[in-house]
């Protein structure tokens, strides 16, 4: 292959991968949702800040940072105009959150937990994830995202001020200044959407692919922060049209474009495992699902003969599907008593003589109605009856024919 044909190849590739990622986007009417959230995060933001303001305040060594926490997040969540005014609301915030009961700051616990339980959900769509943590299990966990993350964020701004004053920094060129303080900021954001995409869906996301979709939705967020502000200050008439109120239909806007890009984000995240081997260009269809099906149940037969279990990468090897589908694919074999997550890894459950092709064909293929009435239903089933006969062996018999044991 020369070069050229090779270069021609590799964009044929991406701009189909590009495709490919635009109709999930499609799919999952990134827009409607990111809408949805918007009205979400009115709601709960204030609470959230309120929380974490909470616990910064509550440590005295991060008790100097608080007003340096509260520019960091007016300068990387909101425009510069609506950030004049919200700055106001914000000291309001703080010194009525001093006066707060116990029941006052519950209540505020409550309402932050439930954007984190709309964001998980949000989440769990993007990665195809049907069930989701327990109950107790989740409340664990935004309960460490509460605490744990304001610590994270107070030691950061600690050492970022000590290489700002160790460093010289503070009387560089304005130029390098502000380059210092875009890659400060696109490290931290990055930081942050590492372990939104990583933690927060229940289902496995690789370290590394979580690292590069939360790098690439860190650039675009400074990307559309700078032309935001720009759109805002040059071609937008919300001062003209509402006044002092403008600041609130441009926080709204805002909010929207922040949410659309993180949510894009990790719809990038979740499609980065399509990548690996082409997977994105097979056919979604239900002949294919059930031939996953049957590819997973033999590498775990496989495996099993050999005394040993299976993690999701081992699987991922040889089936050529992403991550998602794969942990969609062995949750609906879970469901039908096939297979169980061990504490190594992913084993059988059932032995592989008690495992019938035709049930697979049947649950993942053609499932036959219950009304015995249905006259199609039984011309159909008498059409199939040669496809059920043909598979009418076990799974250790098919493996056994493939050689594979």
């Amino acid at each position: 292959m020369t070069e050229t044909s090779f270069s021609r190849a590799s964009a044929s590739s991406h701009l189909g991968f590009l495709r490919f990622l635009l109709r999930r986007m499609a799919e999952l009417r990134i827009s409607q949702v990111a809408a949805s959230l918007t009205f979400t995060t009115l709601l709960a933001l204030v609470p959230l800040l309120t929380v974490t303001l909470i616990v910064i305040s509550a440590f005295p060594v991060f008790s100097d940072y608080s007003v340096r926490f509260k520019v960091l997040l007016l300068t990387t969540l909101v425009p510069e105009f609506a950030g004049k005014v919200i700055t106001v609301y914000m000291r309001q915030f703080t010194e009525n959150a001093s006066s707060l009961t116990a029941a006052g700051i519950a209540m505020l616990g409550a309402s932050a937990l439930m954007l984190m339980v709309t964001i998980e959900r949000t989440f769990n769509g993007i990665w195809r994830v049907e069930r989701s943590r327990p109950f107790l299990q989740q409340m664990l966990v935004y309960w460490t995202v509460l605490t744990l993350g304001p610590l994270l964020l107070g030691v950061g701004l600690s050492s970022w001020n000590w290489l700002y004053k160790t460093s010289g920094l503070k009387h560089s060129h304005p130029v390098v200044a502000l380059t210092i303080q875009i890659i400060g900021s696109i490290g931290l954001t990055t930081l942050v959407l590492w372990f939104l995409y990583r933690l927060v869906p229940n289902r496995f996301v690789p370290a590394d692919q979580a690292a590069i979709g939360a790098f690439v939705t860190a650039l675009l967020l400074e990307v559309t922060k700078r032309a935001f502000g720009y759109y805002i200050t040059e071609m937008a008439s919300y001062q003209l049209v509402y006044g002092a109120f403008a600041s609130v239909p441009i926080f709204l806007l805002w909010v929207f474009c922040l949410w659309f890009v993180v949510l894009a984000g990790a719809m990038f995240t979740a499609s980065l495992s399509y990548w690996e081997g082409g997977a994105w260009r097979r056919n979604f269809d239900l002949r294919r699902r059930f031939q996953d099906a049957v590819e997973a149940l033999l590498m775990l037969h496989q495996a099993q003969s050999e005394g040993c279990a299976l993690r999701l990468t081992d699987l991922r090897r040889e089936i050529r599907v992403g991550y998602d589908e794969l942990g969609q694919l062995l949750d609906e074999l879970t469901r039908l008593q096939y297979v169980q997550l061990g504490a190594d890894g992913w084993v059988l459950k059932r032995r592989a003589e008690s495992i019938q092709l035709v049930d697979l064909f049947r649950q993942f293929v053609y499932k036959s109605t219950p009304d015995q009435d249905d006259e199609v239903a039984e011309a159909l089933e008498a059409l199939l009856s040669p496809a059920f006969n043909s598979l009418d062996m076990t799974l250790d018999e098919f493996a056994r024919r493939l050689g594979r044991k």
